[in-house]
């Protein structure tokens, strides 16, 4: 099975093609504002690294979110429109998940968090392999409530550890575990990789199945409700 995945919720901003359980190809980007820009380019780019064409393709997959609004929607809405072009189907996961992934076999408890700004953050908690809770929007100032339910120590990942580091409270920076050996932005080859997996379920959809996981109303709806 051929696999091409894109996710640009975050900063990080990747594409991969992969077969199977073998990586053909992999682009990536950290500038945001440009993913727009990016993504097409890569897409294109993967595609004559690994001498394919769009035709090959078995499955499309990309992120719903939470993460940037615009970002959410770039991916979502290229992935979307090729799955719909190419009559083929999607598989969306969140970037929550993504994160947490890698881990699930390695740590216990896991705690996947995404700057939402604004002093706020999306997360999701796992334990045991099981999501907990999430995903979901909480004000940093209560991300310790949350976790409250979880004992021991607990794997963080995600660039809202980085925004809030400074500000989480020291008894709850004390029970999160840092490592550098899993990533702090959701990666469109974790995404492919568990695509496989989830269409050997049976767990794809249609094109117009697609639902963006927006947690909060973005700047400009924010700002029109204060008007």
């Amino acid at each position: 099975m051929i696999v091409l995945a894109t996710e640009t919720s975050t900063a990080h901003g990747s594409v991969a093609l992969i077969q199977d359980d073998k990586v053909l190809a992999f682009e990536s980007s950290m500038q945001q504002r440009a993913h727009s820009e990016f993504i097409n380019p890569a897409i294109e780019r993967v595609l004559q690294k690994s001498n394919l064409t769009f035709k090959d393709i078995d499955l499309y997959a990309t992120s719903t979110g939470p993460g940037s609004f615009t970002g959410i929607r770039v991916s979502g809405n290229i992935i979307k429109s090729l799955a719909y072009s190419f009559e083929k189907p999607m598989v969306a996961l969140d970037s929550l998940a993504l994160l947490a992934l890698p881990a699930l076999n390695e740590f216990e408890n896991i705690l996947s968090i995404i700057n939402a700004y604004k002093n706020m953050a999306y997360f999701s908690v796992y334990s045991k392999g099981t999501l907990l809770e999430g995903p979901a929007v909480v004000k940093v100032v209560d991300l310790e409530t949350v976790l409250e339910k979880i004992s021991g120590p607990i794997l963080c990942l995600g660039d809202g550890y980085l925004a809030y580091e400074k500000v989480l409270p020291a008894a709850l920076k004390d029970r999160l575990v840092r490592d550098t050996s899993f990533a702090d932005y959701p990666s469109a080859t974790t995404l492919a990789l568990e695509s496989v997996h989830l269409a050997k379920l049976n767990k794809t959809i249609e094109w117009n199945s697609f639902v963006p996981l927006y947690l909060r109303a973005s700047e400009a709806e924010e700002n029109l409700r204060l008007k």
